[in-house]
């Protein structure tokens, strides 16, 4: 006799999708033409339910590649319609549960090194799920089906390896997101429900600049009302001075480096991205504030942008700048922090409406699960 497990069921039922783009002892025979075979005889009713079991508790490992959960929303996909006894009120309570501690990590994220991109990564992943789990047929070009997750994969501290944890919780989110949603029976948006903008503060400090909410690019003219003056030197012996400014709008913001002009106005002449930038006073020289410089931008959001380009565009930097006093460092240092505590607050309200998800306690409400489906041996 063999013994099998829901995990070793599950996987091979996958792996042989993904090879015969069938269902293994899933459904009944008439409709696929396929035969359970199996040691034990069991009926295709209690395959049902091992897989549903297993493809709840896929949905909620960390240590599987999210590719390879889609997959596992797909066939979860396939296969509901057909088990509605299978699918449990506690098979409900793990997603719930589950979907509750994404969530918690998601919303911690909006604090993070790159909150600015986080709505664009829901954004896709929430379109590349979408796709994968209502297509006909299984996702192509997945990953070994049962290997787990590579620790090193997504390894290191620097800030892409960071947003690249960070794309792989997502689509493990937006996968749970879209199966409960599924299970509910409602119908899949080609958006994620994401708050819209409109009703954002206005930024008081953007607007004595003059900023009209526009991506800030060098050239651009502003006022200097709250820019503190200061020197950095991008290159060995040449000190350049400039005035420095934080902005934020919204989800969106900058650290701007601008050339003193006539009138109290200045034009950008560097920028760098506000969230990631973790302000702070050197120990030994205070009038010294370091800030740390990340890519504007991932490669799996803009391949356009890095194609044919080396790794040294995804390079993290670091700026170290002069002020003229203490004072005026602690000023600036204080200008950072309140900018990015306005962009984090926009990116938290915009997410509130994805993150606040109802689901029955008991029960699995879904309409189509009343259509007729055919049975045999039990099922």
């Amino acid at each position: 006799m063999y013994s099998f497990n829901c995990s070793a069921i599950l996987f091979m039922s996958m792996a042989s999708i993904l090879r015969t783009k069938h269902f293994l002892v899933l459904f009944p025979q008439s409709n696929y033409g396929l035969q359970c075979h199996h040691p034990r005889q069991l009926t295709s009713k209690v395959h049902r339910y091992q897989v549903l079991d297993a493809l709840v508790t896929l949905f909620s490992r960390a240590n599987i590649s999210a590719d390879v959960r889609v997959v596992g929303g797909w066939l979860f996909r396939q296969l509901l319609p057909h088990g509605e006894d299978e699918f449990t009120a506690f098979h409900l309570k793990l997603l719930k549960d589950s979907h509750k501690d994404c969530s918690e990590k998601l919303l911690e994220e909006s604090g993070g090194c790159w909150c600015d991109l986080l709505l664009p990564i829901i954004r896709e992943a929430w379109k590349n799920c979408k796709k994968a789990i209502e297509a006909s047929s299984p996702p192509k070009g997945s990953k070994s089906i049962i290997s787990p997750l590579d620790p090193c994969l997504f390894g290191g501290d620097s800030s892409i390896a960071i947003a690249e944890r960070i794309y792989e919780m997502v689509k493990g989110f937006v996968l749970q997101h879209q199966v409960i949603l599924f299970c509910l029976g409602e119908t899949f948006t080609d958006q994620p429900p994401i708050y819209s903008p409109v009703d954002l503060p206005v930024n008081k400090r953007a607007t004595a600049a003059g900023f009209d909410g526009s991506v800030p690019k060098p050239g651009l003219e502003v006022n200097l009302v709250d820019a503190i003056p200061c020197r950095i030197a991008f290159e060995r012996g040449k000190e350049r001075h400039f005035s420095f400014l934080a902005l934020s709008n919204g989800t969106s913001g900058w650290i701007l480096l601008l050339e003193e002009l006539p009138q109290q106005r200045g034009i950008v002449r560097v920028t760098a991205p506000l969230a990631g930038s973790d302000p702070r006073t050197d120990e030994k020289h205070v009038k010294w504030l370091h800030l740390n410089i990340r890519p504007s931008t991932v490669p799996f959001l803009d391949p356009e942008k890095f194609k044919g380009k080396t790794k040294k565009y995804l390079v993290d930097g670091r700026w170290t700048l002069a002020f003229r006093d203490e004072q005026s460092c602690k000023a600036a240092e204080a200008m950072v922090i309140e900018e990015m505590k306005l962009q984090q607050d926009a990116v938290g309200k915009q997410l509130k409406a994805l993150l606040e998800l109802n689901m029955p306690e008991n029960g699995l409400q879904h309409p189509q699960l009343s259509q007729e489906t055919s049975s045999d041996d039990g099922s």
